[in-house]
Formats: structure tokens, sequence, C-alpha cells
């Protein structure tokens, strides 16, 4: 069976469109010798079944690697599109799990209730409202003091 990993072919064409704007060195493979390895594996939703990778609890489940325990930094939440496995300098394997949300935990700020702010020579800050804010004068309120001590 013939398998296309997309990840693969996605990489090596940015590669070559950044090679042919700038003209730059062609694209280079990576060496077996590099010590930082790492592949991306993308997560696939058959119409029937489980997608190729999971996560419950502590663990997590990988193509052609099977389930795994890690350590989770945070909950992962919706749904599972690509996961990044690399392992750094002192040996360590590392997953970064890219998902796909459909709520947005952030709320937009209304225009209404929007305020630019200038800061100025003549005055410290002025607001897209019109008020305007004279610059803190720490030093004077301080100078008594300092000269003291």
């Amino acid at each position: 069976m013939f398998y296309i990993n997309y990840n693969v072919l996605k990489n090596l064409a940015d590669a070559f469109s950044r090679f042919f704007k700038k003209q730059n060195d062609r694209p280079k493979f990576k060496s077996r010798k590099n010590p930082i390895q790492s592949y991306t594996s993308q997560c696939n939703y058959p119409k029937q079944g489980k997608p190729t990778i999971e996560v419950t609890g502590n663990k997590i489940k990988l193509p052609k690697l099977g389930w795994i325990k890690f350590a989770k930094s945070r909950e992962v939440e919706g749904r599972i599109l690509v996961a990044t496995i690399w392992q750094n300098r002192s040996g360590k394997y590392f997953v970064s799990i890219l998902c796909e949300m459909n709520v947005c935990p952030y709320i937009p700020v209304p225009k209404d209730k929007g305020v630019g702010v200038d800061l100025g020579l003549k005055d410290f800050i002025i607001l897209s409202d019109g008020k305007k804010e004279n610059a803190p004068k720490f030093f004077r309120k301080y100078e008594k003091q300092l000269a003291k001590a």
C-alpha cells in the first residue's frame, strides 16, 4: 500500500516556494545525525471508526507507535488535527498537538467601548474620547526625601 504524507509534501512545497522567491540555497533534507529529530503526523477522521490520533487521560495514541504515556500540561480541547513529535538534545521527547475549536474563548471589545491612546510631548496621554492625562511626577514628589537620603 502506498502512503502519502501530506505534511511532507506541504513542507517541501513551502521550501521550494521560499527558494524561488528569495533565491537562497536549495532545500535540504534533515540528517539522521542531527540531534534534534522530529516528525509530524496528521489525524485522519474516517467515516466509521476512531481517529488516528486520540488522547485519553495521560496517554496519547499515535499512528505507527500506538498508545504512549505522556505528561500532559493542559487539557486537549476540540478536534485534533496534527501532532508533532520531536526529540531535543538531551533525548527527551515532546509532543505538540494542534486542535480545531468551534468556540472562541475571547470576546472582542465592541467598537463603542474601545479607546485609542496617543502618547504626546505636551500631555502625557491623550485618549480618543478627549481626556488628557498629565505625566506622573515621581521625582518632584520624592525630591525632598531623595535629598535627605
